[in-house]
């Protein structure tokens, strides 16, 4: 089974990351408002956006994951009480994948630096979506209308349910023994947030 080591960039949260096959989810570039947001709240958003202001995104299960050092830096980050969950590292302010608040749905989207693409593309296939492109930088490559949209909606939906028929779903180092998050959640301020909006 072939594999990946995701990590913040300091390298004090890692996580070891299974990926049995490419079908095992897919890499999408993300450009809603939402995205760039939570990137541009960090005190480098250029070392986390795509030059059009993309976040590379590999969405798959949970399961998938194993935290290997670093969970007590994990913090839940959500730009509004029923927003998406941001898991960052705190040590370096890195951004490392999003869940739904739900965390019994099995979804979980790993969120890939400029910096990680080149060595994660061997293993993870290449970008092969592109969502919410209205959001992007005009000019900057992105192209002009969404591609595969609907597919990947449709590819978390079967992964999921792949996951919750086969008993994955219930392994997931995300949460507690009670359901909750292994990790503390922080609303962000809307002044901050606000300022942060593309």
């Amino acid at each position: 089974m072939a594999g990946l080591t995701h990590a913040c960039r300091c390298g004090a949260v890692e996580i070891a990351v299974a990926v049995p096959s490419r079908r095992a989810g897919t890499r999408v570039t993300c450009y809603c408002a939402d995205c760039q947001t939570a990137a541009r709240l960090c005190p480098e958003p250029d070392a986390l956006l795509g030059p059009a202001g993309g976040t590379d995104i590999w969405q798959t299960t949970p399961d998938r994951l194993t935290l290997v050092r670093g969970a007590e830096h994990l913090e839940i980050r959500r730009l509004s009480p029923k927003g998406l969950c941001c898991w960052t590292a705190t040590c370096c302010e890195t951004p490392l994948f999003n869940t739904l608040e739900r965390l019994g749905f099995p979804f979980v989207g790993l969120t890939l630096r400029p910096d990680e693409a080149g060595a994660a593309a061997p293993v993870l296939g290449p970008v092969t979506a592109h969502a919410f492109t209205r959001f992007a930088k005009p000019g900057a490559g992105a192209p002009p209308r969404d591609v595969r949209f609907a597919a990947t909606g449709a590819g978390l939906m079967l992964r999921a349910l792949a996951a919750t028929l086969t008993g994955r779903a219930a392994r997931t180092p995300l949460r507690r023994a009670d359901g909750g998050p292994i990790a503390p959640v922080r609303i962000i301020d809307k002044a901050a947030r606000d300022a942060a909006r593309p």
